[in-house]
């Protein structure tokens, strides 16, 4: 337990480091990619919702303190964004598909390596409709270019979830079987 906690803590201090330096030089036309959605979204595939809210709880607040743009955005947007993706892409746990089985609903659920960049797409697309939304409640009228950026911010950010799922499941031991009692 104290071993998951520690990581869990190291990834979501990594996860702000790579948001507030890494994001800006690693643009594709421009465009930066979220880097803190990307890696919640593997955490909320990895370790399910009561985790995903306090990763992406911290990491907002962390934005929020070291980089403020808008009044408590980053603090409302991030948790938002999260558990809007853990919602559909979250891990069932087995007690829960076990009772929807019983209650005659059937749940399917997607390989990890798909729910991945599927959980970050989600997270993106509501964090780039409320952009848009207020740019163009600030007065500026929305143009072509700013659709087209949004779109390439949210294929950047899940090929990045993509790829980043693969190592931080090895590390967080997602991978390893669990010995039967």
């Amino acid at each position: 337990m104290f071993s998951k906690l520690l990581k869990v803590s190291v990834l979501t201090l990594l996860t702000y480091l790579l948001q507030a330096t890494v994001s800006e030089y690693i643009s594709v036309w421009g465009v930066a990619p979220n880097i803190a959605l990307a890696l919640i979204a593997v955490m909320t595939v990895c370790l399910g919702r009561k985790y995903t809210f306090i990763i992406s709880l911290a990491i907002g607040y962390l934005l929020e303190v070291m980089l403020p743009s808008l009044d408590y955005i980053n603090l409302i947007i991030y948790p938002v964004c999260a558990m809007l993706g853990a919602l559909v892409f979250a891990d069932k746990s087995e007690r829960a598909l076990e009772e929807a089985k019983s209650g005659g609903r059937e749940i399917i659920q997607l390989h990890p390596h798909i729910r991945t960049p599927l959980c970050a797409g989600v997270s993106i697309l509501v964090f780039e409709i409320v952009n848009l939304l207020y740019i163009y409640l600030s007065g500026v009228s929305l143009d072509s270019g700013h659709f087209l950026r949004s779109f390439i911010c949210i294929l950047y950010t899940m090929v990045l979830a993509g790829i980043f799922q693969f190592p931080i499941r090895l590390w967080l031991g997602t991978y390893k079987l669990k010995k039967a009692r």
